[in-house]
């Protein structure tokens, strides 16, 4: 054997097995609910073509069901196929087949428009004549049926499949407050959110992203409330995405964000619908993806990154005191180990000469720089706190006190790191985990080694540089054209006091004025009318 095969990848034929070349084949045909191939009208003709287009025969979840309905004192053939395990087998049973079998020879059933009148049960079928709409509808949990004589083919809502129902929210738990989360169904999530928002004006646009799998998203807003530029701009976006399929709402969010290279997460996802439903009366839009248990609200700016949903619940006292700690602990995770490295390695005489002792102490034994001491410990951090999400979720807090405790320990007794630096990465994870968002977190995670490299090179200089930059590109950056900066960089025409001080409820009187929502107002001046 020669060296370069071992790079290069060459196909023998005295190889047992290899995947050889594909053969190009066609662009997957798009799905729609108008246009494209149609039934012929006939029978045996549709009954051949629908076969063909369900694959019946060599999908195995495919099944099909032959039968006679008696039409005008006379038998007519008819068929209905469906997809094992996304239909209830016992509504197909009971609401299809009995009625049509029985029924329509115990009733005196004179036309083909009488069966969907008086034998179909079914609170939602249609009839279309629309192969690809029938596909569609086959492949969400309808049945097709086929009758002779009838040019058109019914498709018949019996969905049935399993899935995960109502529960608690897992990542944005509150002490105070609703305890409903989404759920992978996408007409649950838009049922929890009109529970809450009870007014006619509340819209739902659904779409099919996805050429292959269609995979149906909802765009819902507030009519007289929302911007209509905000909303057509969300629905030409969505309708623009031209890929195979699309399977959660975090990748929908990679498709439709103004900048892909910034650390910054431009849309607020949550699994909440309280929170969902007070960004629809703020005059936001929330997109709904199917099979996801989070949603997209859109547009949104740094400051409302680091809220948490319970803040609309607490007295303003507390919110207030809250999110300033919230944003010391986003900062110091942020910035503290880049200030441990600028301060040892060249501002050392700005700290207090006890201070400073100490520290030269407890670095003494360690043979490491400042810099690949915090390495070292910063990536073994980022390793335990991936494997403590990744391991059964008895064993992670076993791992979290191992890696926390046995290994820092172990690692000072050794004299790999000094005592100091354990305290300075223990804060910054603590701060880490105190922030709210998720994709927030990971952004200050990224950034934080670019500060600890600044740090090392150019002490304050650098980290004041590095933030600088840092700024620039956060102010810069967009949610659905909307500066994320907003209410201060850039300063809107009248600020808004929400952002960063929360006053009482009760002067919360305007809505974001950098949304530019229709109805400008939440309530009148005077919304306390028993104090008056």
């Amino acid at each position: 054997m020669k060296l370069r095969d071992l790079f290069l990848y060459k196909h023998t034929q005295t190889e047992n097995f290899s995947i050889k070349n594909a053969v190009p084949s066609e662009k997957y045909p798009v799905q729609k609910n108008e246009g494209g191939p149609e039934l012929a009208g006939n029978f045996r003709k549709d009954f051949k073509t629908l076969k063909d287009e369900f694959a019946f025969g060599t999908s195995g979840d495919i099944k099909m069901r032959e039968f006679t309905i008696r039409i005008s004192d006379k038998d007519h053939n008819a068929v209905i196929f469906f997809i094992d395990g996304l239909v209830n087998k016992q509504f197909v049973n009971d609401f299809i087949l009995k009625p049509l079998m029985f029924k329509s020879r115990e009733m005196n059933i004179e036309s083909f428009r009488a069966i969907g009148e008086t034998l179909l049960p079914q609170s939602e079928y249609k009839e279309t004549n629309v192969i690809g709409e029938l596909t569609f509808d086959l492949n969400f949990g309808s049945a097709i049926m086929l009758v002779d004589g009838c040019k058109k083919a019914y498709s018949l809502d019996v969905k049935g499949w399993q899935h995960r129902g109502v529960e608690s929210p897992q990542t944005e738990r509150i002490i105070r407050g609703p305890n409903d989360a989404f759920s992978e169904q996408l007409r649950e999530n838009t049922a929890l959110i009109r529970h809450l928002i009870r007014n006619k004006s509340l819209m739902c646009r659904e779409f099919k992203v996805g050429t292959i799998s269609q995979t149906p998203v909802s765009v819902m807003y507030i009519g007289n409330i929302a911007n209509t530029s905000l909303v057509e701009e969300t629905i030409r976006r969505i309708e623009s995405i031209d890929t195979d399929y699309i399977f959660a709402a975090a990748e929908l969010e990679q498709y439709i964000e103004d900048k892909s290279v910034t650390t910054l997460p431009q849309f607020l996802s949550t699994e909440r619908p309280d929170r969902a439903s007070r960004a629809l009366l703020d005059g936001r839009v929330v997109v709904i993806v199917d099979g996801s248990p989070f949603v997209l609200i859109l547009p949104t700016t740094i400051y409302e990154l680091n809220e948490s949903a319970e803040d609309n619940y607490l007295r303003f006292p507390y919110v207030n005191m809250i999110r300033a700690i919230r944003w010391i602990a986003f900062i110091l995770s942020l910035l503290l180990p880049g200030l441990y490295v600028a301060v040892v390695s060249f501002h050392a005489e700005l700290l207090p000469t006890g201070i400073l002792m100490s520290i030269i102490s407890s670095r003494e034994p360690v043979p490491f720089p400042a810099l690949i001491e915090i390495i070292i410990m910063e990536i073994s951090l980022e390793i335990i706190r991936e494997a403590s999400i990744r391991v059964p979720e008895a064993s992670g807090s076993t791992l979290s006190i191992v890696g926390a405790l046995i290994l820092g320990q172990a690692a000072v007794s050794a004299g790999i790191v000094s005592p100091i630096l354990i305290i300075i990465v223990s804060i910054t994870a603590i701060g880490s985990f105190a922030t709210p968002n998720y994709y927030l977190g990971l952004s200050a995670r990224i950034l934080r080694f670019a500060y600890i490299f600044l740090g090392a090179v150019a002490g304050f200089l650098g980290i004041i540089s590095g933030l600088f930059i840092n700024i620039l590109l956060w102010t810069d950056t967009k949610s659905m054209g909307m500066p994320m900066g907003v209410p201060f960089a850039p300063v809107t025409k009248k600020g808004t006091p929400y952002s960063l001080f929360v006053p009482p409820i009760w002067k919360q009187e305007e809505r974001d004025d950098y949304i530019n929502a229709r109805r400008k107002k939440r309530q009148p001046h005077i919304s306390r009318k028993w104090k008056e």
